[in-house]
């Protein structure tokens, strides 16, 4: 073993990375946030596009903007990492698998408490995973944890994951950032129905309000089990869709901090000494859902047709300012994949599919009642109609959206998939036909199966590779278009110092502190 975090060559000769030195770890995550000694007080106002949707994982299909935010300063992980695969105890102590990699036993942190007064133990634990983990439930994101069997108790601060294979992503499933699975809640107020509208953590911060699409509040935990956090009193989130009245709040000096990659906005803030950057580097991919089982996007030429018609770097350019990057697939740029069948702008190509088909195209858009969405809905009507296919755009709020794409009531809406330290369980579930978050509808029984074999590979190569293949087979089909990879830029007053977020992290506001 060397090093902070050691690594264990089993007899099957998988590696996994676990802590060894507990006393380290803890010491990185309640390591100063900035050189300055933190200061203690003030109230934090941050204003984002997405007001939150609800705290309870069964309910709450997506969790985005604020809702994440609040949930990451009331709710906490069992882990964090360190971006290399090691993971640093919050809740849990260590994870440490068996020899053949399909049992993991996690020791949990003692003395903790939710904010209602409910202790934190294993049987906390276990309501948590088994409530998602009980098909009854029909928790969607179960489908990113499909090989976990089941979660048990095996002491008052123990408990054993099953699994029912070796599955290399499951350290990134105890630990990642994209939903409410790895955050565990109060038993009590899940029972009693609360949490979801007044969510109960064990965080450094305790929820106080919640006004929809005005704001929410939380405020300092003054029992919080990491001694000397947090800094701030006060957080209050406010949700501003529009992008102009956003930076009219930061400029006035209403809100402290505001995320946007409006390249107008980046432009005149980065020039701006009173303020500082950070780059929200998501991963993933933000693209153009086409629903695949209805015609006339039922029809592979029809899709090929669009994806040739579409021009990504002029969307880009025209909508972002060359803010946000371009993406020919959806794993991140660390993994390199070569050529993967990107289908570049043709009209000819274009027309020649579509004289094919031999049918009028007429589609609707769905899409955010925002500016950034209005210019989308023209720009895809404009690029469309150089090919012959009339678009509708129809501007939405974002509830009714995720109605509409989950119902799988629409032609072509916006969605994203999300970045990730392993694309493995991301990518079965917005592609597997069978996934619930394939929301495309696509099916290929040819990609169904280097899905499932990529989840069943103890081989990070092969698994690479493999990944890579799917992203070719996947553009061939053109499913759906890429708008953009997902790079947010976060806005905030000179005196706030705060951690820079990790790679497909989130910004820690519960970590910030105010001169």
């Amino acid at each position: 073993m060397i090093g902070a975090l050691g690594k264990i060559k089993h007899s099957n000769g998988i590696r996994w990375i676990v802590p060894i030195a507990l006393l380290v770890a803890a010491a990185l995550i309640c390591a100063p946030i900035h050189a300055a000694e933190p200061k203690y007080g003030g109230t934090l106002r941050y204003a984002g596009e997405l007001d939150a949707r609800g705290f309870d994982a069964i309910k709450t299909p997506v969790l985005l903007g604020n809702g994440a935010l609040t949930a990451l300063a009331v709710m906490e992980k069992l882990f964090e990492t360190d971006g290399d695969g090691g993971l640093i105890p919050v809740l849990g102590l260590s994870a440490t698998p068996s020899p053949d990699g399909k049992t993991w036993t996690v020791k949990l942190r003692r003395g903790v408490k939710f904010h209602d007064g409910t202790p934190f133990n294993a049987d906390a634990v276990v309501k948590h995973w088994g409530r998602l983990l009980d098909p009854e439930n029909r928790y969607r994101g179960r489908s990113l944890m499909k090989p976990i069997l089941s979660v048990e108790k095996t002491g008052d601060y123990e408990v054993r994951f099953l699994l029912k294979h070796v599955w290399l992503p499951f350290i990134d499933t105890l630990s990642n950032s994209r939903g409410l699975t790895t955050l565990i809640p109060s038993p009590k107020a899940v029972e009693d129905g609360v949490h979801h509208r007044a969510p109960v953590g064990t965080g450094p911060f305790v929820f106080k309000e919640w006004k929809t699409a005005d704001r929410i509040v939380v405020v300092k935990n003054p029992d919080y089990w990491q001694k000397g956090k947090p800094y701030l009193d006060k957080i209050v989130l406010k949700p501003i869709s529009d992008h102009e009245t956003r930076y009219a709040t930061l400029a006035s000096g209403q809100v402290d901090m505001m995320l946007t990659e409006r390249p107008g906005h980046v432009k005149k803030l980065s020039g701006d000494p009173k303020y500082t950057t950070t780059i929200l580097d998501i991963g993933g991919v933000v693209y153009l859902a086409l629903n695949n089982s209805k015609p006339p996007l039922d029809d592979p030429r029809v899709r090929r047709a669009l994806a040739h018609a579409w021009d990504q770097k002029k969307y880009i350019k025209a909508c972002t300012g060359d803010v946000m990057p371009y993406a020919e697939h959806w794993l991140g740029d660390e993994r390199s994949c070569g050529d993967v069948g990107y289908r570049r702008p043709d009209l000819e190509k274009a027309r020649a599919l579509i004289a094919e088909y031999g049918k009028p195209v007429e589609l609707e858009y769905i899409h955010s009642a925002t500016n950034r969405g209005r210019e989308t809905g023209l720009i895809v009507q404009q690029l469309f109609k150089k090919i012959g296919v009339k678009v509708n755009p129809r501007p939405l709020d974002f509830p009714g959206i995720m109605k509409q794409i989950f119902g799988r009531k629409f032609d072509i809406a916006s969605f994203m998939v999300g970045g990730s330290n392993d694309m493995g369980p991301v990518t079965m579930a917005f592609l597997h036909s069978k996934s619930p978050w394939n929301v495309n509808r696509y099916v290929n029984e040819e990609v169904d199966e280097l899905l499932l074999e990529q989840r069943m590979s103890d081989d990070p190569e092969f698994r690479r590779k493999t990944l890579c293949a799917i992203a070719k087979k996947v553009n061939f089909d053109a499913p759906f278009l890429y708008l953009f990879g997902r790079s947010y830029r976060i806005f905030y007053k000179t005196d706030i110092h705060m951690k820079a977020p990790k790679k497909y992290g989130r910004i820690r506001l519960a970590d910030a502190w105010m001169d």
